[in-house]
């Protein structure tokens, strides 16, 4: 526990050169890490193992006690035992942890409830052994949907040939719409922090003064080609191969 803490608040670097990130950012990377270990392999619609769903809960706790120690001074008034009055400065959580991390918390759990939903279903996936009997020639079963190559690791859930019934569909699409406006819901959480951090001046100046520098000649080429600008057109320019260049030309058109 203490060489965590140490590595948080140390920015990552553990040799105390002050060559680490910010303490924030080493929060979120650690929460980013832990996603990824606990949830980056599930790709079923189904409950979290109880022992990923303790790692979860238990690592979340210890990331987040250091919100208890980020407060904001406030008066107040401090009754003596001989019944007089002084005037004090207190201490309360800061507004906007205040505010949002109960809000968070509160999103968490309801998804793990949405996944806690999913222990009887009308569906399975192919390979699943707990249902390899059901596709016998008295109960004969179909794919869902189709999975693409491109995506040849996540499972392919089946269903009975007459396929699901009435009340599983409501229950599909009850769940869907509400992980959807969960989803809404942090991302509007986060679109406001975000709104309200001050970009320091000295990052604005190391900015490219014009978009060309920040996107590059390819792009900018496939942007300005007059008459024939569209996502396709630009796509086909740029002849991406990978996930990485993807994402790293995505990255320079929002920088520009």
């Amino acid at each position: 526990m203490k060489e965590r803490f140490s590595k948080l608040l140390l920015g990552e670097d553990m040799s105390g050169g002050g060559k680490g990130v910010s303490t924030a950012a080493a929060i979120s990377n650690a929460i980013t890490n832990l996603y990824a270990t606990v949830f980056g392999s599930c790709h079923r619609l189904e409950p979290l193992p109880v022992e990923k769903k303790s790692m979860w809960r238990r690592e979340m706790d210890c990331l987040l006690s250091v919100c208890d120690y980020i407060v904001e001074f406030f008066p107040s008034k401090d009754i003596l035992p001989d019944g007089t009055t002084r005037e004090v400065m207190a201490t309360r959580p800061r507004s906007d942890i205040y505010v949002n991390l109960p809000a968070l918390e509160k999103l968490d759990d309801m998804l793990l409830e949405i996944l806690d939903g999913f222990q009887k279903t009308e569906f399975w996936y192919l390979n699943d052994k707990a249902h390899k009997d059901s596709c016998d020639d008295s109960a004969p079963c179909r794919p869902a949907s189709h999975r693409g190559e491109e995506r040849w690791w996540l499972p392919v859930p089946c269903v009975t040939k007459s396929g699901l019934t009435e009340p599983a569909r409501r229950d599909l699409r009850q769940k869907h719409d509400c992980a959807s406006q969960i989803h809404k819901a942090a991302m509007a959480i986060n679109n406001g922090i975000l709104a309200e951090i001050k970009i320091p001046e000295s990052y604005t100046q190391t900015l490219p003064k014009c978009g060309r520098a920040s996107v590059g000649d390819a792009i900018y080429r496939g942007m300005s080609f007059p008459g024939k600008f569209s996502p396709e057109y630009l796509l086909d320019c740029l002849e991406i191969s990978s996930e990485h260049e993807a994402l790293e030309a995505a990255d320079r058109v929002e920088a520009a």
